[in-house]
């Protein structure tokens, strides 16, 4: 069966910054990866005060996808830092039409798994948080509802761990620590893909002091990543 991999995440580096060794190692396992973007990242850090940040963050996105081996990618294009309850519909209607758009692709059976950031955003980051709600959202409405040919398979929640993120201090968006070991119930070793980690990462340059600032973690915690898996 085709196994086939959505993920949903908020801004443009997510995915990169997140569980991208895990997508690479599910792109080199035969599986087709999409990948689901809500916001353009327009708020994010602009060092160089380009005028068009949103056009560049896409680019960059874009460009880190390709290097992942994603099979679609498609752009929300929802305000970015304004993601809210409200837009909870409106986000739901371009996910659900996104993802059947996907799903319709396939001839074949599949075994479809959705990836996203886990229910505190990783970071505390209300666009994370309300990235991951739509996810689990998506996921347990195709549970109930599952198109003929598809089989349901995980929900998969990124997450830091305790050695990732020991700090317990609050800061505007790191509030909450490390998810401690029972919560994490599937870590993935990504040693051998880390180089191409590294260059996706690297593919999102006007973010590059958040890329940074990860890789000061080192390459033994880079080369873990961490999820909470549900059925």
């Amino acid at each position: 069966m085709k196994r086939v991999m959505i993920g949903i995440f908020a801004h443009p580096d997510d995915e990169s910054f997140g569980p991208s060794g895990t997508l690479l190692k599910q792109v080199q396992a035969g599986t087709d990866v999409h990948l689901l973007l809500i916001t353009d990242g327009e708020a994010g850090t602009n060092p160089h005060n380009a005028p068009n940040l949103a056009q560049i963050r896409l680019d960059e996105w874009a460009r880190a996808s390709q290097l992942i081996g994603a099979t679609t990618t498609a752009a929300m294009h929802f305000p970015d830092g304004e993601l809210s309850h409200s837009m909870h519909i409106a986000i739901g209607a371009a996910l659900h039409a996104e993802m059947h758009r996907i799903l319709e692709r396939y001839n074949e059976p599949i075994e479809l798994d959705i990836i996203t950031f886990d229910q505190l955003g990783v970071t505390g980051h209300l666009d994370h948080i309300a990235a991951s709600f739509s996810a689990t959202h998506q996921f347990f409405s195709l549970k109930n509802d599952t198109p003929a040919g598809v089989t349901m398979g995980e929900l998969w929640y990124f997450c830091l761990s305790q050695d990732h993120a020991p700090n317990k201090e609050w800061t505007d968006y790191y509030m909450p620590i490390g998810r401690d070991k029972h919560y994490i119930n599937r870590e993935i070793n990504v040693r051998d893909v880390l180089p191409q980690k590294l260059a996706v990462m690297d593919a999102h340059q006007s973010q590059a002091n958040d890329a940074e600032a990860q890789k000061q973690l080192g390459e033994e915690l880079l080369a873990r990543e961490c999820f909470h898996i549900v059925r």
